[in-house]
């Protein structure tokens, strides 16, 4: 389609109200408020696992249904009830001048229940990124201290620690991974000294989908008087997650990804113990309980709240909110027992391929709805790109630790066809 086609295609489909079909509400030119929004309910006739139908939760989302998209761990597509409240809830506050601040209550609410936490121990932010960034600057730690990261580390999860090494002078300390899963808490363990300040790693590994045992070093943490802090990108919204349980100093996460909430959603979770004791890297309004500058007296909030200061975008806060609704639909047992069937169909299938190699453990304990692979002797991250050019399918090429390798996720919307569509381009692939 040429240019100056499109260009008409699209002014003629605003004009005729085509565009009405994505949930966006038209305004005319007379102000009136013509709107055809998406369903704002999503509801499931049964949530008995061996009777969900997984084709009506495919099609609340909004891709074509020929797309094969197999890499929610990078972006998740949000579904049609979180599309609907940020549209409604952006055409409500611009109706009525106004920036919403109090409607997020219901969203603090609704993630600190799915997490198994008090509302005051979390703060909605952007990403997992700027979790990690406001925990390493939080802790406040200065020239010589100690902190142990793994070379599995997402760039977003690692940089604010390699930040600190660069600013402040503290030691990053890199350890390496064992891809089993088997010996993973006794290598943090080891690598410990007397001057190891706090310990970040990842829940899930964004590199090969592995399961670190959380809960355990974060209690181990506790034992030495050193900071756990979680990055939980690739874990949110893939199964139950109990912060009160596994008790970690932090804990941070991305809403875009297994939750399938808004983009520049996230969440950081701080422990109640560090509230009064740690202070804030920014201020601002909402970060004060008491605030009067004529005597230059402000008080923080005793709440991780604090963290949103100034004004947000509530839209996409309630969209958040929307996103667990449309989880707690489901079950998030269900969904964690559903990705983890397609990865096991797709681990069973490529171990027919004697030239693939498997980098993700095997066992429940490491491991649940992502896999990487990678296929002996052949350039994976070109791979990669061949598959999505010649079958249409959408994974992840997986450099970071030098794997070489692909990585492939299994979401609510995947379907055990596709998975035999890519085993099939695998096959193709290794005789070429």
């Amino acid at each position: 389609m040429k240019k100056e086609t499109r260009r008409g295609f699209i002014q003629k489909s605003i004009l005729s109200g085509a565009f009405f079909s994505l949930g966006i509400p038209f305004i005319n030119a007379n102000n009136n408020h013509e709107s055809k929004t998406l369903d704002s309910e999503f509801i499931l006739e049964n949530t008995n696992y061996d009777r969900i139908d997984w084709t009506k939760i495919r099609e609340q989302f909004l891709f074509p249904k020929d797309k094969q998209y197999l890499n929610t761990a990078s972006l998740g597509p949000s579904p049609r009830m979180v599309i609907d409240t940020i549209c409604k809830t952006i055409e409500k506050l611009e109706t009525t001048c106004s920036h919403g601040h109090s409607l997020t209550k219901k969203t603090h609410t609704q993630i600190a229940a799915f997490l198994n936490t008090s509302p005051d121990e979390i703060a909605i932010i952007r990403n997992a990124t700027e979790g990690m960034n406001i925990i390493a600057r939080t802790l406040r730690l200065k020239a010589g201290d100690e902190v142990i990261i793994t070379t599995h580390e997402h760039v977003g999860g690692a940089s604010p620690w390699l930040s600190l090494q660069k600013d402040l002078g503290v030691v990053v300390k890199l350890i390496d991974l064992d891809i089993t899963g088997e010996k993973n808490l006794q290598i943090i363990k080891d690598a410990v000294t007397s001057k190891t300040k706090a310990i970040a790693f990842s829940h899930i590994t964004c590199t090969n989908g592995m399961k670190l045992p959380a809960k355990e070093i974060a209690a181990f943490c506790k034992s030495k008087n050193i900071y756990s802090c979680v990055d939980g990108a690739q874990a949110l919204g893939m199964f139950p997650i109990d912060l009160t349980d596994m008790n970690p100093d932090f804990y941070t996460s991305s809403g875009h990804k297994w939750l399938f909430g808004p983009k520049g959603t996230g969440i950081l979770y701080m422990n109640k113990k560090w509230i009064s004791k740690l202070n804030p890297v920014f201020a601002g309004a909402y970060t004060d309980s008491k605030f009067d500058l004529n005597s230059l007296t402000m008080e923080y909030r005793a709440s991780v709240q604090r963290e949103e200061y100034g004004t947000r975008n509530t839209a996409i806060s309630l969209g958040l909110g929307s996103a667990i609704e449309f989880i707690n639909t489901i079950g998030i047992e269900n969904v964690a027992k559903r990705g983890r069937e397609l990865a096991n169909h797709f681990r069973k299938g490529l171990s027919e391929i004697p030239e693939i190699e498997i980098l993700t453990p095997e066992t429940a304990i490491y491991s649940a709805s992502m896999l990487t692979f990678r296929i002996k002797g052949k350039d994976n991250l070109k791979l990669n790109q061949e598959i999505s050019r010649a079958h249409k399918i959408r994974l992840r090429g997986i450099y970071e630790n030098d794997l070489n390798a692909i990585r492939v996720s299994f979401a609510v919307f995947n379907n055990f066809k596709e998975i035999d569509n890519l085993i099939f381009a695998l096959k193709t692939m290794v005789k070429k």
